[in-house]
């Protein structure tokens, strides 16, 4: 399985009460109406002090979104009660303190700061031996097995769980797709008795074979996009405030075949916001607009630049320049200006970015501004239990 990085190398608390009513309304300072969103993937607000430092350090440089990652594939980051805590430190701290709810305590914090929270859930990837029922041999490395029914109940009622508990403001789905070709023998004939063609066939000649290759698409999308109906079906009849956003890279071939339909989900409504994952130097933004253009849905379109460079045999990841940081955000919010502007990642942003962003494009305060879809029409959901 290619990383995240090297995939894109090669190509104060709430109520339930107020939940209920509608989402919270955060008091702005005056100043212009801009989405300004910034990933962290580093469990960096995971302690009071360590949430408020990162809220401080956002609210200083500009930004007005957080999309803190809160499944990846390791468990949960919060309290949960259908999945165990993730075991990169969070299981031992939570030994530790019975009241343990870092999330919980994020939220409150950011609406102190006028941040909007937007939990981030890697949907499909698997980084821990566990939850076994969910994957098996033949399964993509890494992954959990998205042919499963069962899994995609459990992921679908697992973000429903963590956004129907919080008084956040929206959701995002990154690793929403099958990661590779499943080979087990349950795909192939789950395969074979949806398409009547043969598996372990296609998966060799997709290259070569358009009917292979969208054979294998629509069914890995069937799957995938099954998770989605169902979190947007919620959201969409119970908290119709919550903005729905998908991490993706619409048109790649390589995501495509894997059933990331991003543009077909976005056009359909079923999402708000496709944040396309360009972290090169410099994006192609010839191609940028190209995807844009071709969607029926183009407001729904956003760029995800990268806040840094690889440098070295070993490709190691550090901050990029400040002015480097500004100007693609400048070039992003001329090409798509609807659903305002993302970084990634928090962990690399230092002092000299902040203070580009400060003093360039983000000098003026901004209110979060989404544009979302609206007019839809769906169906009742089965097999959701919601907790």
């Amino acid at each position: 399985m290619l990383s995240r990085r090297r995939f894109l190398q090669v190509s104060a608390a709430l109520t339930a009460t107020a939940l209920c009513s509608g989402l919270p309304r955060l008091s702005h300072a005056e100043g212009d109406l801009e989405s300004r969103v910034i990933f962290d993937e580093s469990l960096s607000w995971v302690t009071e002090h360590s949430a408020h430092s990162m809220c401080q350090r956002m609210k200083q440089a500009g930004f007005n979104v957080v999309m803190p990652c809160v499944w990846h594939g390791r468990g949960t980051s919060w309290p949960s009660s259908l999945a165990p805590w993730d075991n990169y430190k969070l299981d031992e701290m939570a030994r530790w303190n019975s009241s343990f709810d870092p999330l919980g305590k994020l939220v409150e914090i950011a609406a102190q700061y006028q941040i909007e929270v937007h939990p981030w859930f890697n949907v499909t990837l698997r980084q821990r031996e566990f939850l076994p029922h969910f994957y098996g041999p033949g399964t993509p490395a890494d992954a959990f097995d998205v042919h499963r029914p069962d899994f995609r109940t459990f992921i679908s009622n697992l973000m429903i769980e963590c956004v129907s508990r919080y008084p956040v403001h929206g959701i995002n789905l990154d690793y929403i797709r099958s990661v590779s070709i499943c080979q087990s023998p349950e795909c192939a004939r789950e395969y074979n008795h949806h398409t009547n063609r043969n598996l372990m066939l296609d998966r060799l000649s997709y290259g070569a074979s358009a009917d292979a290759r969208e054979a294998i698409a629509d069914w890995n999308e069937q799957a995938v996009g099954d998770i989605v109906r169902r979190v947007s079906r919620h959201v969409r009849t119970n908290q119709p405030n919550l903005l729905i956003s998908l991490c993706g890279h619409p048109g790649h071939p390589n995501l495509y075949i894997q059933g990331q339909k991003s543009i077909k989900w976005a056009d359909e409504g079923l999402i708000d916001v496709i944040y396309d994952m360009r972290y090169p130097a410099e994006p192609n933004w010839e191609e940028i607009r190209a995807v844009q253009q071709s969607m029926k849905r183009p407001e729904a379109y956003a760029v995800l630049i990268g806040n840094y460079d690889l440098v070295g045999a070993h490709q190691i990841s550090v901050s990029s320049a400040g002015s480097r940081v500004a100007a693609q955000i400048v070039r992003s919010r001329q090409v798509a200006p609807g659903n305002g502007v993302g970084v990634y990642l928090y962990s690399l942003l230092n002092d000299e970015q902040i203070n580009a962003l400060r003093s360039g494009p983000f000098r003026t305060p901004a209110s979060p501004k989404w544009t979302r879809a609206k007019g839809l029409d769906l169906s009742t959901p089965t097999g959701l239990l919601v907790q």
